[in-house]
């Protein structure tokens, strides 16, 4: 029981201790984390200690216990605990609850077994009656020798006098085991067996394993050990030096054989990975890394029968002989350590001195090492610092270049801008000019007229005397047809008198005969006399109808002559009225010199009308008369204006459009909505006509005409006459009575008969018209535009109403990109505040700008506003106007409630007092609207949020509200699950949920692209705002695509079947307007295609691409933006000259696709949408995160972008360079070319082109007249069809030119042409132009010109060749550039099929372009074919397999243009690796998109590295 105590307590001492080698070595690690005043952080001691392996949770326990002041940080005490606790846990002991004491203390060199006692110096020492062992135990004395022969025993301590030899040995049964136990187990060097276990060898339990497997395929034999030859050829691959391999040997060769059992092996290859992460190699093994084995033999081998020798009696001669020979074995023991501990210090002396030269040399190695490196980082820093000083270079170069660039387009911008400016003002100017001009073009015809006024009176007087001699003259002649007509309607009385007298005396004769007839019968008259009597008696019955029939038709002849009569009668009585009248103002014209000419032609112009009113009035029966059931107002001036019971003639024979009418109502006549009215029955319409407008005798209208004219003397040339009492319809203007207006601003006269007046005068209206009235102010009478003033009403100011702020409803939807314009939606309230021409200025909340007029209408006054009480609001916040259409505000005051928009602000109307009411836009937050009691108030209602309606809804109840679908809904309050309540244009009602759906802010597009919000939740911010602005793009795109189709459908056909414009002129005007639709539907398409194929509502992973192929083929643009200038100037000039054209504009513009836009308006939008792109490829590429495989494409787009934008302009730069590429399409006749030739368009490869030189030369040999024209990327040769005799440049582009030009030969292209001279010397200026096969010798007019042609065809084929070289390098680099990436992609093109022709005569010749990012690969280019077959190979670097998508697109390799496109398919590596996996090379057919046929046939080889 002792002994097992012993050995527990010394084993829980010995695990939890620190050596002093433990400690040294964690002195060791502590120093290499470079400790700052004496600690180390525990960001330091993290990283090393997990470089252990162990979890982070255990690591967290042993910092718990190590860190004992818990300072968050070590010393070495610590860092040395927690080295031991981490090495115990390593080896499978539990952590402790808490630290051990012993380890906080410092370490203590452990005791070890005594020396054995010079006994030689002790007296009466017998060596041969020496004990066997003699330990130096605390406790007990050394062994003392005996006299006589009894054994030597330890005595202990306090003890007195010898003991018996039994007692002695059972003291030393009992003492030496806890001695012996108690002394090992303090040492781990001297560790008995039962201590020390695999458990506590320091090699890891994972390197056991792992060299145990090494051990075991290296003993391919089963021996149980390895050789030295079999070690060191496994050793040598450690890369250590042969000392460290021979220290390594000689340590792990415990037992000294030459040869290495599995654990001595384990053992090396330990020591070999301490060597190589720069541990330092033990001079001798430590007791931790003694295998288990070899720890067991060397514990002190003591058997059962040396310990406890058998118990029987034994002599002293065989005890002495026992001690001696246990003595001699001890001395030989000794003997042998001694020899065995020299020898280990003289290993230990050479181990020393081979370290300290191997440390030297190490060292020498690493002071060599290190001023390698050291110079290789100088080198490197050297390298960085140039690098940094290149990259900054070229950043330099960029930024000035950036700078120059942007102060190029800034310069444009500013020279565009002051040019507008100039334009605008010279435009102004000139009608300010045009304006001046008119008015004294009409002075001048006033004072030309006045000078002339009494020749011209004279003139007119003696005209109207022979009109009315010649009237004279028609009157007695028709006097004399009267008496004639009169005289043979008496005479037709007189034979109807005396037809009747006749008849009267016939009658009783008739009767008599009668009479006698029947006596005849009685009497039996004979046949003959009775057939006599009838015969006679039927004669007279036939005169009898004769004379009937003769009078009735005297009595319709006389019946008609008498009406025709008197129907001549009232007419010949109004022309003698007119006459009279005519001669009336006349004569009083002579009388009065003080009334101008203008007064009489207004006295014409009255007789004008009322004879023409006259004949309307003969001609009113074949008018119908309708009655209205509302009140319609027009809109324009050709709409028709009416209330509601008002009765409006209708002439049903006009031609009209379906639903509209063409009628008059007191005189105006227009436009009216069939629907607004009903027909009225002839006989109430008759009522209603006598009743509404009781006629005026004409002579008082032409006195009351004459009395106006006398009283206005000269004053005003726009005097318009009425009456005391005037009827509506025989007036052109209103007469008011009490009617008083305030100037709201000064306005000068521009004429003499306008009036002047100064801002806030008041004057007195006498007439209003349409838009200018007639007013009186200090005396002065005159005209004035009615938009200056504000009404009184009496001259009282109680209401005034301000004209200049007039509120509008946009009828349509306006986005500009145009800083200074105003965008908005369908059904915004709109204040304007300045109307000129076709665009207004107007403001909508803070936001002001510039709009076209026909996109909005008048708001209309509502119907309702006596069932609806205004909105009135309160000021609770005062507010500063910013601008004239905003309204300053101040606590207290009231406003009126006009309208209301869903950012904020509201427009209303100020009620102060004594101040004029203000119209304006002021913000919601600033008021709270009252209730119906002025004592309660509630505060404007906030939206919660936004709903768009997908359903229309009518309200049922009145607390409910009704809506269109589409229209946005601001909500209110959403607690009821089923009905919220929202606003809607100012309306505030309740509405069912399912009748809407949710919507975003209008400023957010992130989240308008997908209806399903979950698959928006599962993506971020930044690719929601990418989605968004690419569904934009498309939206954009699609709604573009549509309006170039319109003005195909809506302008440009009927233009050109009216034959209004011939077809040079339709050309000027619309140019290539169906290129752009062809380049913009291939962009729609492939745009649908990739959305397609992702799938509906998911993200579209790439775009670039498709941007950047299709960009490159808007060459179309550039001509159409460079001729837009013409088309526009002829468009205008046709409209300005031309009114029926410009009516004939204007009602094709009625379609209702073209909502309210001009043809003006649709011709500016090319070159819009090319501005646009730049700006959507920006906002796209800005949320597109670094790395996606989108970024480059799009980089790449954008330069396209820019570029196109770039040529566009330079294009309209050069307004010349295309005039003279378009003469050259008119004049030159491209016969026999191999492709169609666009001159002004792009080239293939150099961009616009243009035209480099031009002019006369002629053949060297048949002198043969020649026109050339040198371009960047041909020279084309051409001949006149007839002779030309004109020269110079200036004459060969004059518009004036009509000649034709032939071509004489094929261009040729300047990449394949040689210019040289045949000798510089010579005089004669000749010059030779090789290309291939073909030599050209032309002969210029002077050696001058020779020397231009020369030099300007070497320097473009220098460009054209470089440019070419640039190209082939870019695409050959981006193939070479090595990349790391997950596997690659091998790809065969083997053919296609069924390709589109792209040339006349139904071939094609096609070249294949794949591509996957910015790797690049072309086919080479088959002639003459549908079917190519080219069977290429093409390798990818598979970057990213979810982004990374193979695209082959087909061309149509084209000279003089760029390439056309034949088709274009896609194929996503995820689907090559989804659908071919583990399958090898597979072939597949690909359906050509964006083309009406094609397909094309690859072999697809996907290969992944594993590694990856």
């Amino acid at each position: 029981a002792l002994r097992q105590f012993t050995v527990v307590m010394n084993e829980e001492i010995s695990i939890w201790a620190i050596s002093p080698e433990e400690r040294v070595k964690h002195d060791q690690k502590f120093d290499t984390l470079s400790p700052s005043m004496g600690y180390v952080s525990g960001e330091q001691a993290r990283k090393f200690f997990l470089q252990s392996g162990l979890p982070s949770n255990i690591l967290a326990d042993i910092w718990a216990l190590a860190d004992m002041n818990k300072d968050g940080k070590m010393d070495r005490l610590e860092f040395s605990i927690a080295m031991k606790l981490i090495k115990l846990k390593l080896q499978g002991t539990s952590l402790p609850s808490a630290l051990p004491i012993i380890m906080k203390q410092p370490p203590v060199p452990a005791p070890s077994m005594g020396s054995v006692p010079n006994l030689s110096m002790m007296p009466g020492t017998n060596l041969s009656m020496l004990t066997p062992i003699s330990l130096a135990t605390p406790g007990f004395t050394p062994l003392q020798p005996m006299t006589g022969l009894a054994p030597l025993v330890p005595t202990a301590t306090g003890l007195t006098g010898a003991l018996t030899p039994g007692t002695c040995d059972l003291f030393a049964l009992l003492c030496f085991p806890l001695i012996l136990f108690s002394s090992a187990s303090s040492s781990p060097s001297m560790m008995s067996p039962m201590a020390a276990g695999p458990s506590d060898w320091a090699v890891p339990h994972a390197s056991r394993l792992k060299y145990r497997q090494q051990f075991n395929s290296l003993d391919k034999q089963m021996i149980g050990y390895l050789a030295g030859q079999q070690v060191r050829g496994a050793m040598a691959t450690t890369m250590l030096t042969q000392t460290q391999l021979a220290s390594i040997w000689t340590l792990a060769d415990v037992d000294k054989d030459g040869k290495l059992k599995a654990e001595e092996f384990i053992l090396a290859m330990h020591l070999v990975d301490m060597a190589k992460s720069g541990q330092p190699l033990p001079l001798t093994l430590p007791t931790e890394l003694v295998p288990p084995s070899q720890s067991v033999k060397s514990t002190l081998k003591l058997t059962s029968s040396e310990l406890f020798p058998p118990r029987h009696s034994v002599s002293f001669e065989d005890k002495f002989k026992a001690n001696l020979e246990r003595g001699n074995a001890e001395l030989e023991k000794r003997r042998l350590a001694l020899q065995e501990a020299e020898r280990r210090e003289q290993e230990r002396r050479a181990q020393k001195e081979r370290e300290e030269r191997e440390k030297r040399e190490r060292e020498a190695r690493e002071v060599e090492e290190r001023r390698r490196k050291e110079e290789e980082r100088r080198l490197e820093r050297q390298r960085e610092l140039e690098r940094q000083k290149e990259e900054e270079r070229q950043r330099e170069i960029e930024r000035k270049e950036a700078a120059q660039r942007e102060l190029e387009r800034q310069r444009k911008e500013e020279w565009e801008r002051r040019r507008r400016g100039e334009l605008q003002i010279k435009r102004e100017q000139e009608q300010d000019e045009i304006i001046q001009l008119k008015a004294k073009k009409r002075s001048l015809e006033m004072e030309l007229e006045a000078g002339n006024k009494h020749r011209q009176i004279s003139d007119r007087l003696r005209d109207v005397q022979n009109k009315k001699k010649l009237q004279k003259t028609e009157i007695d002649l028709n006097n004399q047809r009267k008496e004639t007509r009169q005289q043979d309607i008496n005479d037709l009385h007189r034979q109807l008198e005396e037809f009747q007298r006749k008849l009267s005396h016939l009658s009783p004769e008739q009767k008599r005969l009668n009479e006698k007839l029947r006596n005849m019968g009685l009497n039996n008259l004979p046949v003959s006399s009775l057939s006599t009597l009838k015969r006679g008696v039927t004669e007279k019955n036939g005169k009898c109808m004769k004379l009937r029939d003769q009078m009735e038709a005297l009595e319709k002849e006389t019946a008609a002559k008498l009406a025709e009569m008197d129907q001549y009668n009232k007419d010949m009585q109004v022309g003698i009225r007119h006459k009279h009248c005519i001669i009336r103002v006349t004569q009083l014209s002579i009388s009065y010199n003080n009334i101008s000419l203008i007064s009489i032609m207004l006295s014409l112009c009255l007789f004008r009308k009322i004879t023409y009113q006259a004949k309307q009035h003969r001609k009113s029966a074949a008018l119908t008369s309708f009655k209205a059931l509302y009140p319609f107002d027009a809109r324009n001036n050709e709409e028709l204006s009416f209330g509601a019971d008002d009765i409006i003639e209708v002439d049903e024979t006009t031609e009209r459009e379906e639903g509209w009418l063409y009628g008059s109502r007191q005189g105006k006549m227009g436009w009216f909505p069939e629907s607004y009215v009903e027909r009225v029955a002839p006989s109430d319409a008759a009522n209603n006509t006598a009743a509404a407008s009781p006629k005026v005798p004409l002579q008082s209208q032409l006195s009351n005409a004459l009395e106006a004219a006398k009283a206005a003397g000269t004053k005003s040339a726009f005097t318009p006459t009425h009456s005391p009492n005037p009827a509506p319809s025989e007036t052109q203007g209103q007469v008011v009575g009490n009617l008083l207006a305030q100037a709201l601003c000064s306005w000068t006269a521009k004429t003499d008969n306008h009036l002047n007046f100064n801002k806030d005068d008041v004057i007195q209206v006498l007439e209003q018209q349409e838009n200018w009235w007639l007013g009186e102010l200090n005396g002065e009478q005159g005209w004035f535009p009615k938009t200056y003033h504000d009404l009184t009403c009496g001259y009282i100011a109680v209401y005034l109403c301000s004209c200049v702020f007039a509120e509008y409803v946009a009828l349509y939807t306006y986005e500009s990109p145009e800083p200074g314009d105003l965008t908005f939606s369908e059904g915004d309230v709109i204040l304007v505040s300045k109307r000129e021409g076709e665009w207004w200025n107007g403001s909508i909340g803070d936001r002001t700008g510039l709009f076209p007029s026909n996109y909005v209408k008048p708001k209309e006054t509502s119907s309702i506003s006596g069932k609806k009480k205004p909105e009135i609001a309160q000021v609770i916040r005062a507010h500063s106007s910013t601008g004239s259409e905003q309204l300053s505000l101040e606590n207290g005051q009231l406003i009126v409630i006009l309208g209301k928009t869903a950012s904020g602000w509201w427009l209303g109307e100020l009620q102060a007092r004594g101040k004029k009411r203000q119209k304006g836009w002021f913000p919601s937050s600033n008021v709270k609207i009252l209730g119906s009691n002025s004592g309660k108030s509630t505060p404007a209602h906030q939206p919660v949020c936004q709903v768009i309606a997908i359903y229309d809804y009518t309200a049922a109840n009145q607390d409910e509200m009704s809506f269109s679908k589409g229209q946005l809904i601001n909500v209110l309050d959403k607690n009821n699950p089923d009905w919220w309540k929202g606003e809607l244009n100012g309306v505030t009602g309740l509405f069912p949920i399912n009748y809407v759906k949710m919507t975003t802010a209008e400023c957010d597009p992130s989240q308008q692209w997908c209806a399903d919000l979950n698959s928006l939740d599962s993506l971020s911010p930044q690719e929601k705002k990418r989605q968004g602005y690419i569904h934009e793009l498309l939206q954009t795109e699609e709604r573009y695509v549509e309006d170039l189709q319109i003005v195909l459908e809506v302008f440009h056909k009927p233009m050109s079947e009216s034959g209004r414009l011939n077809e040079t002129e339709m050309g000027m005007i619309f140019v290539n307007w169906k290129e752009l639709l062809t380049c913009n539907t291939k962009l729609v398409k492939a745009l649908r295609v990739r959305k397609k194929m992702g799938g509906e509502n998911m993200p579209v992973q790439m775009i670039g691409d498709i941007l950047a192929a299709e960009l490159s083929h808007m060459q179309p643009y550039i001509r159409f933006c460079s001729c837009q200038i013409n088309g526009a100037t002829l468009l205008q000039t046709r409209t300005d000259s031309e009114p029926d054209f410009k009516d004939f504009l204007k009602k094709i513009a009625t379609d209702y696709r073209c909502k309210g836009m001009p043809l003006s308006s649709f011709l500016l939008k090319p070159m819009q949408r090319i501005t646009r792109y730049p700006l959507h490829i920006k906002n796209i590429l800005e949320c597109t995160a670094e790395g996606h495989a989108d970024r480059g494409p799009l980089k790449e787009a954008l330069e396209r972008a820019e570029e196109l934008c770039q040529q566009v302009n330079e294009g309209v730069r050069e307004k010349e360079n295309s005039d003279r590429l378009e003469w050259i399409q008119n004049h030159v006749q491209c016969d026999g070319a191999a492709e169609h030739l666009v001159f002004n368009s792009l080239t293939n490869c150099l961009g616009p082109r243009k035209l480099l030189h031009s002019g006369k030369m002629f053949k060297a040999k048949s002198n043969k007249e020649l026109w050339a024209f040198l371009f960047n990327d041909f020279l084309l040769l051409t001949h006149a069809a007839k002779q030309f005799t004109s020269s110079g440049p200036d004459k060969l582009f004059s518009n004036r030119n009509n000649v034709q030009l032939k071509m004489y030969k094929p261009p040729v292209l300047l990449n394949e042409v040689l210019v040289k001279l045949p000798d510089p010397s010579s005089d004669d200026p000749i010059f030779h132009i090789s290309h291939i096969d073909r030599v050209y010798i032309l002969r210029t007019d002077n050696i001058n010109e020779r020397t231009a042609w020369v030099q300007k065809i070497k320097a473009a084929s220098e460009e054209f060749i470089e440019t070419e070289k640039k190209k082939r390098e870019k695409a050959y680099q981006a193939r070479s550039v090595k990349t790391s990436g997950i596997g690659r992609l091998l790809v065969t093109i083997l053919e296609a099929t069924e390709l589109k022709a792209g040339k006349p005569n139904g071939k094609s010749n096609p070249y294949c372009e794949v591509t996957m990012g910015a790797q690049i690969f072309t086919s080479r280019t088959l002639n003459d074919t549908l079917n190519p077959k080219w069977n290429f190979n093409c390798q990818f670097h598979i970057k990213d397999l979810y982004q990374d998508v193979l695209c082959i697109t087909i061309f149509e390799r084209d000279q003089f243009s760029p390439d056309d496109f034949l088709g274009r398919t896609e194929v996503p590596v995820a689907t090559i690796k989804k659908e071919l996996e583990n399958k090898g090379p597979v072939t597949r057919r690909l359906l050509l998109h964006e083309v009406p046929t094609g397909e094309v046939w690859v072999r697809l080889d996907l290969q992944l590295f594993g590694n990856k």
